[in-house]
């Protein structure tokens, strides 16, 4: 018989592999910096510290603020893309304690998975329950859960152990007894692990779309970005890793005690973020080492005053957290990274094949009305729109076009009336599900994406549908990976379109008016749409910046996109036009070319009060 090969599958999952690994070694080597060499040698040099500490440091206690570190580095995936400031990741690093610690019979391993995985389960509970709120509203939200938590563990004995805690003894691995030293190191390595993890989310499909909710909620909105799914994932992740922190760090402690996971921890945890700076994934580990410096100082103020030192350290890192944010510099490591260097400009990659456009269907709406109490917003509306045409949708503030575009979008429910994209009904389908089969809106005011650059605004769009998972994305899987990279080169490929690509890479709070239309305008192509809805895209622009938008228009149409504008700038309506739908008081007035809507004379009574002033009115604004 011949002997026996590797099956063709076989061969070819494993030069798949080898592929793989050899891309994300590439990945590697471009991405290494000056930043990336230094974050190395910091990191050698803290491996040896327990060789060259004073023998009355304490090991134990600074492998307990290594665990801690990583907790935080999981907290600033929250805090700095997410826009989440979280105050219970306390919480989950007790509640990985207390799970490990009830299983200390259990190997090691299956313990400290139990932890992680009870983080996650809380995280993604806390998630669910509170994505959907403002900052303020989530952070007393989760700092009363901390508290719930801390009650929690105080009646209840069968849970916590009562006074004396859960007692666990030493453990060991194989022949290693695991030693402050060796937890120490352990620690470092979690640390690791988790700045790598987290920087890998933050470049990922999923980092996107929570930066964009932070950025901008209504914008991320308006091209799908699923916002619960997104935060609920973010903190799962986040509850997971803090769960294993406090699953390990008991072992340190040797005793999982109540009262070390009460509010007070989440408190340091989140200022460590706030004063290391949570815009970088190293920025909450330098904050650890910061609040756990605060100490040692408060003890010595209390030597000094003969006050109680306890005070101190909530004082001290109070202090620290109102100085980071009066100085504005977003804490220490990110003002240290843009004096080293700033941000990449470099293109993205090659990566995999654009995504399909979204058949550009004809849009029909019959008899689309809306109610606001007794004002009717919009009363009987029918309007036809197909592919490759600019509808424009005209009148007087108040007459109802905005409302028209947010009952197409499907952002506002309608009283009465049916909306068809090609032989689907629409109705009663959610804004993110119509962005799935095309139909995107922009927004009326220019939008501002914070500290967004103008491609990672875009981007938001591209990443909006694409697939998300918090463990791939945080083990950098070769798909999360490339839908990473795919978001960005789709993002690079809408600014071109509307000319914005030789800003790709400047700060969009310092972009003009019509460049943040524009990049709106860029953020709902990269969704790929057939039909696009643009609110007010020409407000406040100039003569010259007026003509821009007129030839990106004329460039969507001439590809085939469906074009709804609702606009008040009349010369720009006329150059670019197929069709204008005038609207007054939520009623169709006329409809027609532009030319023969700019002699009507009721059009002309609605917006000037008098007939017969056809020059004025085509060649207003």
């Amino acid at each position: 018989m011949p002997a026996t090969t590797p099956t063709d599958p076989d061969v070819t999952a494993f030069a798949r592999t080898i592929s793989e690994l050899a891309d994300a070694a590439g990945e590697a080597r471009r991405a290494w910096s000056r930043r990336a060499w230094l974050e190395t040698a910091v990191l050698a040099v803290v491996l040896l510290l327990p060789l060259v500490l004073p023998s009355d440091v304490a090991v134990d206690r600074l492998a307990h603020y290594t665990y801690l570190a990583a907790a935080a580095v999981a907290l600033g995936l929250l805090v700095g893309p997410g826009g989440m400031p979280s105050l219970c990741q306390g919480v989950f690093v007790g509640i990985g304690a207390v799970c490990s610690a009830h299983l200390h019979d259990a190997p090691l391993l299956v313990a400290v998975a139990a932890g992680a995985a009870a983080g996650a389960v809380a995280g993604a509970g806390v998630g669910a329950a509170f994505a959907r709120l403002r900052p303020v509203y989530l952070a007393a939200a989760t700092w009363l859960t901390a508290w719930g938590f801390a009650l929690l563990l105080a009646t209840s004995s069968r849970i916590a152990g009562g006074a004396q805690g859960l007692v666990v003894e030493s453990r060991r691995v194989g022949g290693l007894e695991l030693t402050p030293t060796v937890h120490f190191e352990i620690g470092v390595c979690l640390v690791v692990v988790a700045v790598l993890g987290i920087r890998a989310v933050r470049r990922s499909a999923l980092g996107l779309q929570l930066e964009g909710v932070a950025a901008s909620p209504a914008v991320a909105a308006a091209v799908g970005v699923p916002r619960p799914r997104a935060r609920t994932q973010a903190f799962a992740l986040s509850g997971s890793v803090a769960g294993l922190a406090g699953a390990l760090s008991v072992y340190v402690a040797l005793v999982a005690d109540p009262t070390a996971y009460g509010p007070f921890l989440s408190f340091e945890l989140l200022v460590a973020c706030l004063v290391g700076g949570a815009a970088s994934p190293v920025g909450p580990v330098v904050g650890i080492a910061v609040v756990a410096l605060t100490g040692p100082v408060g003890d010595a103020l209390g030597e000094l005053t003969g006050a109680e030192t306890a005070r101190f350290g909530t004082m001290l890192s109070a202090l620290l957290v109102l100085a980071i944010l009066a100085s504005g510099t977003g804490g220490i490591v990110p003002a240290i990274e843009r004096s080293i260097e700033g941000r990449s400009t470099s293109a993205d990659p090659a990566t995999s094949p654009r995504r399909p456009r979204a058949r550009a269907d004809h849009l029909e709406a019959r008899g689309l009305a809306k109610r606001f109490g007794s004002y009717v917003a919009l009363a009987g509306l029918d309007l036809d729109l197909g592919p490759g045409r600019v509808v424009a949708l005209v009148g007087p503030n108040g007459s109802g076009k905005s409302t028209a575009l947010r009952l197409l979008s499907g952002s506002v429910a309608a009283d009465g009336g049916h909306v068809r994209l090609g032989a689907r009904e629409l109705d009663g389908l959610p804004a993110v599900d119509r962005v799935r089969l095309g139909i995107v809106r922009t927004l009326q005011r220019p939008p501002v994406f914070g500290d967004l650059t103008a491609l990672e605004a875009v981007a938001v769009g591209a990443a909006a549908e694409l697939p998300t998972g918090a463990a791939r994305a945080f083990f950098a899987t070769p798909t999360s990976r490339a839908n990473g990279r795919g978001a960005r080169a789709e993002a690079r490929a809408a600014l071109a379109v509307v000319g914005l690509a030789d800003v790709a890479d400047a700060q969009s709070a310092g972009l003009t008016g019509i460049e943040r239309h524009l990049v709106a305008i860029a953020a709902a192509l990269a969704t790929r749409p057939g039909v696009l809805l643009l609110d007010e895209p020409g407000a406040g622009a100039g003569r010259a910046e007026a003509e821009r938008l007129e030839d990106v228009l004329r460039r969507l149409r001439d590809d085939g996109l469906a074009l709804l504008v609702v606009e008040h700038n009349l010369r720009l309506v006329r150059n670019v036009a197929d069709t204008v739908v005038v609207l007054d008081q939520g009623s169709v007035l006329a409809s027609g070319p532009p030319s023969e809507i700019a002699a009507d004379p009721r059009v002309l009574a609605a917006y000037l009060g008098r007939p017969g002033s056809a020059r004025s009115a085509s060649s207003s604004h």
